[in-house]
């Protein structure tokens, strides 16, 4: 989330986390109550205060009736909890950060394994995800859902474009569960989420504990527990979780029970070093500041001790060609790096056309399925079609090539044919022609180089 710094001094803001360090866990005062107290205890703060609390960070909603502050507070190691309250359904105003913006060139940081992004960060062209990818940015986590209202609008250009680049993808879900039946219907509305964007069941999917509204509300343990087990009953069996320092240190949530290696914890430290903390987890988000030359905004950038969230993606270094052929009997067009099928296609009376692009030789797979009924066939980077279409009787042909570029595909549909229904072209000139010839345009098939 991009913040928002309103010029407050130093000890103002050592004031103000101080109050809302009480207030927001024990105060049960009211809303307004709470934000009066917090501004008015500016002048009380001496010396020994400022030496205990090295920096905080509050948040404050344009609503003071939905504002309940998090806060965060120093370690003994130097380290401090994540700012919480991230929310879409109730955006809020970052009032300060005592973290200085931290560039990738940097190298007196932790590692910098991986990137998340919301919908804050907007659209992130493939060329951009390349650049972090040269930084050794090889993962990113995309929100996708929130509650069991609020889908990421930017999420699947997130994903195609991450994708696209080499980067290995996963997905949160910011979580708002006060009960076992609750966090089993977002677990529900996030998985079906992750299926239209085209996330295998092997993806990373994230349980987001952080938002203060729901603090001491429930079992957090037990509904994080809940929420993880439904995820799985659904198919994805890597489920991780983004809790803060103190919700850990605090007893809100139980390390043992989760899984040290199934937490990905936030804990900002105020001076940067090499060292990596918090070992014992399985990542470790350290700044919401990193900064990258030429691309606009800062990114939450964490370590990632397992390797769950940044296997490195092999970057294609050769390429192949793509044949695209047409059945002038049927009128479908057929595309294959396979020289010996195109061939034999040839000798059966289909027209070669030429190469239709240069593909990589590793990525993110294509999958091409038959219609034994129209005898069509179909191709798609996405695995959720591609399982709907098994289901409907389609045969699967397992991978056929492999996305990965700066060249985008465009995918196109005749809703009055039947074989040679969909088509598939590097050529925009070629794409606006078959649009006005009735074709309906259906946007990215997959990137080429």
């Amino acid at each position: 989330m991009k913040k928002k710094f309103l010029g407050l001094s130093f000890l103002t803001i050592l004031s103000l986390s101080y109050a809302t360090t009480v207030l927001a866990e024990e105060s049960q005062g009211s809303l307004e109550q709470t934000v009066t107290t917090a501004v008015t205890s500016e002048e009380t703060v001496d010396s020994s205060a400022a030496e205990q609390i090295t920096a905080e960070t509050t948040e404050q909603t344009e609503s003071a009736e939905e504002a309940i502050p998090q806060t965060q507070m120093e370690t003994a190691d130097g380290t401090m909890s994540l700012p919480s309250g991230r929310s879409d359904l109730y955006p809020t105003l970052q009032l300060y950060s005592a973290l200085p913006a931290v560039s990738v060139t940097n190298t007196n940081t932790p590692s910098k394994n991986f990137i998340d992004i919301s919908s804050h960060n907007g659209t992130i062209s493939v060329a951009n995800f390349q650049k972090m990818k040269s930084y050794g940015i090889t993962g990113v986590v995309v929100k996708l859902t929130e509650a069991t209202s609020y889908t990421n609008p930017n999420a699947q250009e997130q994903i195609n474009n991450a994708k696209a680049a080499g980067m290995k993808v996963s997905a949160y879900h910011y979580s708002w569960f006060t009960s076992d039946a609750q966090a089993i219907a977002e677990a529900n509305y996030f998985a079906a989420a992750a299926k239209r964007f085209g996330l295998s069941n092997s993806t990373v999917l994230v349980n987001d504990i952080e938002e203060p509204q729901i603090l001491g509300k429930g079992n957090h343990t037990n509904n994080s527990k809940a929420f993880e087990n439904r995820l799985k009953a659904l198919g994805y069996g890597n489920v991780r979780h983004y809790i803060g320092l103190s919700r850990l240190t605090s007893g809100r949530i139980n390390a043992g029970t989760i899984g040290n290696k199934n937490i990905w914890v936030a804990a900002y430290p105020y001076n940067l070093s090499t060292t990596n903390l918090y070992t014992q987890y399985g990542s470790w988000q350290w700044s919401s500041r990193l900064s990258f030359p030429g691309i606009n905004g800062t990114f939450d950038i964490n370590a990632d001790y397992t390797g769950i969230f940044s296997n490195p993606v092999t970057t294609p270094t050769t390429s192949v060609q793509m044949h695209r052929l047409y059945n002038p009997n049927s009128g479908e067009h057929f595309y294959t790096q396979n020289v010996a099928e195109k061939n034999n296609l040839v000798k059966h009376g289909w027209k070669y056309e030429g190469i239709g692009w240069n593909g990589p030789t590793s990525g993110n797979p294509v999958y091409r399925l038959y219609n034994p009924n129209a005898g069509d066939h179909h191709y798609t980077l996405n695995s959720y079609e591609k399982d709907n279409l098994v289901k409907k009787g389609w045969r699967y042909e397992e991978i056929s090539w492999y996305s990965g570029g700066s060249n985008k595909l465009h995918r196109l549909y005749n809703p009055n044919a039947k074989a040679g229904a969909h088509h598939y072209t590097l050529n925009t000139n070629e794409k606006n022609n078959l649009v006005k010839h009735g074709w309906r345009y259906e946007g990215l098939a997959w990137y080429a180089k």
